[in-house]
């Protein structure tokens, strides 16, 4: 019999940022329907966990949400990833580790994330007058506008027409 598992994330996206709870959702199939997730720091060391059943039973793919936890919370801006897999609840030698079909998203954690403003980069703009105009929203630093941008690689550089995502806090 030609039958598969798969286990794929829609949500969140590479690069999405998340709070210390957020929400994962996808499609996938596991043992018994249970699908595994966890957050891990840049260094591999496990931050937070959590599961979802799939819509599909134990067996067929379907629809799954649920959410993750963060119990070590990293700093503001870390880059982390999340996988997402296929629950192996065998013995220690039987099955991959941690799961079957395995899914890995970077995602960038903000602590205290309560949302983020989008801001078009005007003509004369820097990343500190921008921080400086948008004060009255909330404090956050240039430091955190670069972690939330992947695109930005050089702090002195960034270009009219860019969206820049500001995160709030809490």
């Amino acid at each position: 019999m030609g039958l598969v598992t798969d286990v794929r994330v829609r949500q969140p996206a590479k690069h999405d940022l998340v709070d210390k709870k957020f929400t994962v959702s996808g499609v996938g199939a596991g043992f018994e329907g249970t699908i595994g997730m966890r957050l891990l720091d840049p260094n591999g060391k496990v931050l937070g966990t959590g599961h979802a059943q799939s819509e599909g039973g134990g067996y067929g793919v379907g629809e799954f949400t649920g959410s993750v936890t963060i119990t070590k919370p990293p700093r503001p801006g870390t880059r982390c990833t999340l996988e997402v897999f296929g629950d192996n609840p065998g013995l220690p030698d039987e099955g991959p580790t941690p799961g079957f079909n395995t899914r890995r998203v970077e995602v960038i954690v903000f602590p205290d994330l309560a949302g983020w403003l989008l801001y078009r980069v005007d003509p004369g703009d820097t990343l500190s007058g921008i921080v400086k105009k948008l004060k009255d929203y909330g404090k956050f630093t240039v430091a955190q506008v670069v972690a939330a941008n992947p695109k930005i690689t050089d702090p002195d550089h960034i270009e009219v027409g860019w969206r820049l995502r500001i995160p709030m806090k809490r």
